[in-house]
């Protein structure tokens, strides 16, 4: 596991691993973690009243939000951002 303490470990008995696992929460909720790091973080969740509590309210946040973001951008707009980014990443300012 790169940054996170497996919460099954005797050593996490002192430190349960909530900073590392909420740091971690919304990457968790839209499954961009890797395997290893997602069994973590859900082992934690698992044990972990607290972090489960952040876990359901943050998810509810992003239900809520996708459902009030239906709307489409106009194309004008969507090139205009498309062209920003480009050119942010060619000045340096924006990883690949």
């Amino acid at each position: 596991m790169s940054e996170l303490k497996d919460p099954m470990h005797p050593a996490a008995s002192q430190d349960c691993g909530c900073p590392e696992a909420l740091d971690r929460l919304w990457q968790y909720l839209d499954a961009e973690l890797t395997a290893p790091d997602k069994d973590v973080v859900s082992a934690h969740l698992s044990h972990c009243t607290g972090c489960l509590e952040e876990h359901e309210v943050e998810r509810v946040l992003k239900a809520v939000v996708r459902r009030g973001c239906q709307e489409v951008a106009p194309d004008e707009l969507r090139v205009r951002i498309h062209e920003r980014i480009t050119v942010l990443r060619l000045r340096g300012s924006l990883p690949e």
